[in-house]
């Protein structure tokens, strides 16, 4: 890796010259950072729903994580099905949601979850995608709120005693610590939902079907500076998984993990158009690790 290689970089140059653009980061308009420049009026409702203001703000750089999401499975349906490979079992999924508003602690907002796909089945994968978040460096970081264990739905004591503890510290004080609260809350809702404490919009739970819950994160090609905090990002991750599996705080229904975009690419490319598989990999994947 060379000194001042950076993925941030490679991005822009990727389309200067070939598309008008505010700045080397910004488009004009999401428009312009989704494949085909048009996108279909139910998922620019589920968009405008959220609570991040996506579509006129974040989705315009050029490494909007939830238009990395969308980009990838937006296409998916009865007649277009995305069927993925995980390492216990193959799942063919017919359904599509972005910004999925979860329930997590009581008189609070909803978090959302960037995408969902789920089938007739009731099996659902929820996903929190990430595609350079990982360089935004700080220290843990959770209101009081958490620490308060009647404002949980079902399991306050243990989850307030988990945050409140010394299990979420690390060696390292800056790292991206904001994805280890993000995925604490998600999970928090997902346990909420798990217990039917709590529904979730469009989504039937069936305790007999596969459930997953998986942060997939962009990993960049090793040539990348940034790929230095992809991995420390996936070691913190790591790290939490084991502490939330010492204290049984992931439910037996739920399969928690971390993926990347490289893991997903051999099953997803498989299913898209030549089109879009194209668009995928001279957009994102020519970026990432092989």
């Amino acid at each position: 890796m060379k000194k001042g290689n950076l993925l941030k970089t490679a991005l822009s140059n990727y389309y200067n010259g070939n598309t008008e653009m505010i700045d080397n980061s910004h488009f004009f308009d999401f428009r312009q950072n989704i494949f085909g420049g048009k996108m279909d009026e139910e998922f620019i409702q589920l968009f405008l729903d959220g609570d991040g203001n996506e579509l006129v703000s974040k989705a315009c750089t050029v490494h909007s994580s939830s238009m990395l999401g969308y980009n990838f499975f937006h296409w998916i349906s009865k007649n277009n099905p995305l069927t993925l490979k995980f390492e216990d079992e193959t799942i063919e999924y017919t359904k599509v949601l972005f910004e999925v508003k979860i329930p997590v602690l009581k008189g609070s907002r909803p978090a959302n979850m960037d995408i969902v796909l789920t089938n007739v089945n009731n099996d659902i994968l929820f996903i929190e995608s990430k595609f350079l978040e990982y360089l935004n460096l700080g220290k843990f970081d959770i209101s009081n709120t958490y620490k308060n264990d009647k404002k949980y739905y079902c399991n306050g004591e243990k989850w307030r005693d988990f945050i409140s503890s010394s299990s979420l510290k690390t060696d390292e004080k800056k790292q991206y610590w904001s994805g280890i609260k993000q995925e604490i809350c998600h999970l928090i809702g997902l346990t909420n939902w798990i217990n039917e404490k709590t529904t979730i919009k469009d989504l039937t739970l069936d305790k007999e079907r596969d459930i997953r819950f998986i942060n997939l994160v962009f990993e960049p090609n090793e040539q990348y500076e940034e790929h230095e905090n992809f991995k420390k990002y996936r070691n913190l991750y790591n790290h939490l998984h084991e502490e939330l599996q010492n204290e049984k705080l992931i439910p037996n229904d739920i399969k928690m993990n971390f993926k990347s975009y490289s893991d997903l690419w051999s099953d997803i490319s498989d299913c898209v158009s030549e089109e879009l598989r194209a668009y995928l990999y001279n957009r994102y994947m020519n970026f990432a690790k092989k």
